[in-house]
Formats: structure tokens, sequence, C-alpha cells
């Protein structure tokens, strides 16, 4: 009855989506630093340095970070952007007649009977591609618009990451407070290892995708793929999607390896398998330990569901969702448990 009357009175909680929708990427943001930066932020208070006085030289550090990759590394990244889009209707282009080379060769001969791989092999991408510089040109004003929302939005991050990393602390006992006194306890190991796993899940993705990235990086550099550095970055971001990601961020260095030769494109899987190889039985275990250790079957019903949600968001999140959920379930099956047995004693 509740479920229906709410769906008819929808309106009421307009204002409230919107709020939410309005705080929800800069508060999740400026939670993704703060459990990154949090373990810092603690050290330096240990060693008798005011609070304040530790964010803001976290903060200090971070800008000085920013601004070296922005002279170092930005006017190689934005070459490198510059050229692969100048570049990217020829790269369509040839991608198109080498689907077409293929679908003529003896050995694809039987598939093109399928109407998937004849409209794979005849479409024009370069057309595609001048279609969405049309959509956007056409679209230009509500792009700036977002634009600079996008820019207060960012302007908005520091602060909340700020006082996240000041009052953050107070948070848990003003949570467990709520609670009855018998109960607080429990509540707080809950609280307690719930925000553990999150610290843990994100500063080991970091320390992660980093260390994957860079071996990305030295290996294009070797084969001398072109875009190296643009690559290896895009392959940063995908990683952090958990068990599809390495296998979405391979897929634009084969394309551009592909334009060089069918080697070259073997050569950057090689790499990739290597790389992901390397992730899932050295880095992963050394960095994020046997503490979220998820099953892949879990993973995969666990990206696809969020994913129908939540869109890319979702599938970023759906993990660390997932972990924190395991978390409560765990502990209110144990506390349950618990209370089960007393409750029989006392019988």
């Amino acid at each position: 009855m509740i479920i229906w009357i709410a769906q008819h009175i929808g309106y009421i909680f307009q204002p409230l989506i919107i709020l939410v929708k309005t705080i929800f990427f800069p508060v999740v943001v400026a939670g993704f630093f703060y459990y990154l930066t949090i373990s810092v932020v603690d050290r330096l208070t240990t060693w008798k340095i005011p609070r304040t006085a530790a964010i803001l030289l976290i903060f200090v550090i971070c800008g000085l970070l920013l601004l070296f990759l922005i002279l170092i590394l930005a006017p190689i990244l934005q070459r490198q952007m510059t050229s692969l889009i100048a570049n990217t209707p020829r790269i369509l282009t040839e991608m198109n007649q080498k689907l077409q080379e293929l679908q003529e060769s003896t050995f694809f001969a039987e598939f093109e009977r399928f109407e998937f791989f004849q409209n794979l092999t005849g479409y024009d991408y370069a057309k595609l591609v001048d279609g969405v510089v049309a959509t956007i040109s056409q679209n230009l004003w509500a792009f700036i618009g977002s634009v600079a929302n996008f820019v207060m939005v960012a302007l908005t991050i520091p602060l909340i990451l700020f006082y996240m990393l000041k009052e953050g602390f107070r948070l848990t006992p003003r949570i467990v407070s709520f609670f009855p006194e018998q109960y607080r306890r429990e509540a707080q190991d809950v609280l307690a290892e719930m925000n553990e796993t999150i610290r843990l899940y994100i500063q080991g993705m970091v320390i992660v995708s980093l260390c994957i990235g860079f071996m990305v990086y030295i290996g294009f550099l070797i084969i001398g793929l072109d875009y190296a550095l643009l690559l290896a970055a895009t392959t940063v971001i995908l990683n952090f999607i958990p068990y599809f990601g390495p296998v979405i961020g391979t897929i634009p260095a084969a394309i551009v390896a592909l334009m060089t030769s069918p080697w070259k494109a073997l050569e950057v899987v090689l790499i990739m398998v290597i790389a992901n190889y390397v992730e899932n039985h050295l880095i992963a275990p050394l960095v994020l330990g046997k503490k979220l250790r998820i099953h892949p079957v879990t993973i995969i019903v666990v990206l696809l569901t969020a994913g129908s949600f939540g869109g890319l968001l979702g599938v970023i999140l759906g993990v660390p969702a997932y972990a924190i959920l395991k978390v409560i379930v765990t502990h209110t099956f144990t506390f349950a448990k618990r209370l089960i047995r007393e409750y029989r004693l006392n019988q």
C-alpha cells in the first residue's frame, strides 16, 4: 500500500530527487579522493601535525602533482589526441577496407551470407564520423552549458573533500550514537569494516591501474605503437571497470595497431595479456590481498545488474557497493545467530 501511494505522489519527492542528483557526483568524486588520501592525513596527524595543516599539505602536494602532469604530460596527450582525431576518418576508412579484404578472403567466404557481417564491412565509417561532428556542432550551446555546469561542480569538490578529511572521523561515532547501547559495538564494527573495505578497494584499484598503465606504456614504446601515452592512459581509466575493463582497453590499441599490420595488433594483444596476467597473479594479490576476493561469476552478475540500473557509473560503483552490502549482510547474519543463541540459552 505504501509503495502504491508513493507511486501516485511522486511529484512530492521531485525536489529531493533533484537535490540528490545535484550533489551525487561531487560527493562521489570527493569520497573517492577522501579514501585515497585519508591514510596519509591520519599518518601525518600521528606525527603531531595539526589536521588542518596536514590536509592543506596534501592539497599542495596534489596541486603540484597536477601541475607537473599538466606541464609534462598534457602537451604530449594533446598532440596525440589531436593527431588521433585528425586521423580518425582515415583509420576508420582503412579499417573498412581491411574488413572488406577479410570478407573477400577464402577463409571468411562462408560468412558472407550473414547480414551482420555484411553490414559491418559495408558501413561507411567516415560518414559516421562526419555525422558525429555535425551533431556536436548543432548542440554546441548545450555542450557549452554542460561544460560550465561541470566546471562549477568540479570547483565544489575540493571544498567537500576538505571537510570530509577534517570532520570525517566524527561521522562514525555520530551514526553509532543512534543505536541502542547494547548494539553499538556491532554497529561500530560494521561501519569500521565498511570504511576499511572502501578504502582498500579504492587505493588498491588506483595502484593496480597505474602499474598496469605503466607496463602497457613501456610495452607500446618497445613495439613503436602510435599514440602510446594516450592509449596507455585509456587503459588506466578502463581498468577501473572490473573484469571487463582490461578487455575493453585492448580494443582501441589493437585497432590503431591493425592499421600498421596484423602482427602489430598481435603484439598489442600479447602485451595486454601479459600485463593482465601480471595484474591478476602478482600486483592485485599483493596490493588488494584476499579481503576483496569475489568470484568471477559474481562480478559478472553484479556488473550486468549495475550496468542495467546505472549505466557506466553503475558498472564502476557496482563492485564496491556489492562489497559493502556483503559486509552488512555477513554481520547481520552473524548478529542474528548470536541473538538466537542467547535467546535459546535464556530459555
